[in-house]
C-alpha cells in the first residue's frame, strides 16, 4: 500500500478533522453537518432541514433519531459502511493526537485510543514538525 505525507498548519489539520468528523456523521445518520452549519448565519434551520430531510435518504433502514455507530455497525451498504469506518478513524486520530498534547485536559475522552475495526484499515500517523 502507497504511503503519502502531508504537511500542514495547525489550524488547516484541525479543519481537516472538523470536515472529516461531518462526512463521517453524515454518512451514520447524523446529517447535521454541525461542524461546517455552525458557522453560518442559517445554522439552526439549516441543522433542521438536514436532520428532517435528508437523514431518511442517507441512512433509510433507521429511524430519524438512530445513527450507525462509529464502525458502520449493521449499514447494508458496505461502501457506506467501510468510509464511515475509515472516516471516523481520521478525524477521531486527529483529535486524539490534539488531547495527547494537550496535557491540561486530563478529562477529555479523545485522550483514549482511536477505536479499530477491519473496515479501516491502518490509522493515519500524525508527527509534529
Amino acid at each position: 500500500m502507497k504511503k503519502f505525507t502531508i504537511t500542514c498548519t495547525e489550524e488547516q489539520l484541525r479543519l481537516v478533522a472538523n470536515a472529516v468528523e461531518d462526512w463521517s456523521r453524515f454518512l451514520c445518520g447524523q446529517c447535521e453537518m454541525e461542524n461546517a452549519a455552525s458557522l453560518l448565519d442559517t445554522y439552526r434551520e439549516l441543522k433542521d432541514k438536514l436532520h428532517d430531510e435528508v437523514h431518511p435518504l442517507v441512512a433509510p433502514e433507521l429511524p430519524l433519531n438512530a445513527s450507525y455507530g462509529w464502525s458502520g455497525g449493521d449499514c447494508a451498504n458496505k461502501h457506506q459502511k467501510k468510509a464511515i469506518a475509515m472516516s471516523y478513524g481520521i478525524y477521531r486520530e486527529i483529535r486524539h493526537f490534539f488531547a495527547l498534547r494537550n496535557n491540561s485536559d486530563s478529562w477529555n475522552v479523545y485522550r483514549g485510543e482511536t477505536l479499530r475495526c477491519e473496515e479501516q484499515g491502518p490509522l493515519i500517523q500524525i508527527e509534529e514538525v
